[in-house]
């Protein structure tokens, strides 16, 4: 009895969650993208403090920082920074390039003449939505794997949303590892998250503690000689953002090092000093070192 309630009330809820995004997709769209932004981080700003990732938030910054004060204030900043990345994600269709700019783009054009593979990495900072746009409108083919919403309705609304001609997702699996193998060997390109846990990943020195991590960019890298180019978007006080683009490393600068020792190096080089340069803007709301 109590399975056939499941059964029956999980459809029903989806719906209604469906039925929400929606609604607040729509409401979104109205407003434009610079006050769904605003709205949108006034609300988490809010409201953050009273859910369960202000103590995951607070567990994570104090594994960096050791002032109480401030943590408090980086906290709520972080808060305000991912209702503005949630709410720009729903209405992100109504961006405006112009809104950009960028930094150090000889070396996308470097990338372009090569006619090599890369793998674009980046991590949950600024807009990561807007980092990927970027690239797919400046005309890289870009293969991303991604882990789909639990409900299937919203799901096909995100996927509308990320919708180009040139962006291919693919849900995580093997299908999406073969997918990711052939855009390599065809000397297309990867853009890849690598700042998630993995409780299959290994085990890398992340801010000198011990962090899970996936190493797999690091090993199609190092099998398919690839370039990684590490790149992000960071989010300016105006609303606009920067696209910083760091120099491209090339397979002879890390061929004899391994996947663990390639993903650390990074992380160390990269990761670390982007969120040093800004930790509100990286995404601590997940349970990185635990």
């Amino acid at each position: 009895m109590k399975n056939l309630k499941k059964i029956l009330i999980k459809p029903i809820l989806e719906f209604i969650e469906f039925v929400l995004f929606k609604l607040t997709k729509l409401l979104l769209n109205i407003i434009g993208f610079k006050n769904a932004s605003l709205f949108g981080g006034y609300l988490f700003k809010i409201l953050g403090p009273f859910t369960k990732y202000n103590k995951i938030i607070k567990t994570n910054m104090g594994s960096i920082f050791n002032n109480q004060k401030e943590i408090e204030s980086l906290t709520l900043i972080n808060f305000q920074q991912m209702g503005k990345t949630f709410f720009e994600f729903i209405n992100l269709n109504n961006f405006k390039q112009n809104n950009l700019t960028i930094i150090n783009e000889k070396y996308l054009q470097e990338i372009i003449q090569s006619k090599k593979s890369y793998i674009f990495i980046s991590a949950h900072y600024g807009n990561w939505e807007i980092t990927r746009n970027f690239l797919l409108d400046y005309g890289f083919e870009l293969h991303t794997v991604y882990r789909h919403a639990n409900n299937k309705l919203i799901d096909k609304e995100i996927q509308k949303i990320r919708k180009k001609p040139n962006a291919h997702f693919y849900k995580k699996g093997k299908e999406s590892a073969k997918n990711m193998i052939k855009a390599l060997k065809n000397n297309e390109y990867l853009a890849i998250l690598i700042d998630q846990k993995d409780s299959s990943g290994s085990k890398i020195n992340f801010f000198n503690k011990q962090a899970i991590t996936n190493t797999g960019f690091a090993s199609l890298a190092l099998k398919y000689r690839t370039g990684i180019c590490p790149v992000r978007s960071k989010r300016k006080k105006d609303g606009s953002f920067e696209i910083i683009v760091d120099k491209p490393i090339v397979f002879h600068d890390y061929e004899n090092k391994s996947e663990v020792e390639i993903t650390e190096l990074i992380y160390k080089n990269y990761i670390e000093h982007w969120i040093k340069d800004d930790p509100t803007q990286w995404l601590w709301a997940h349970k990185r070192w635990s």
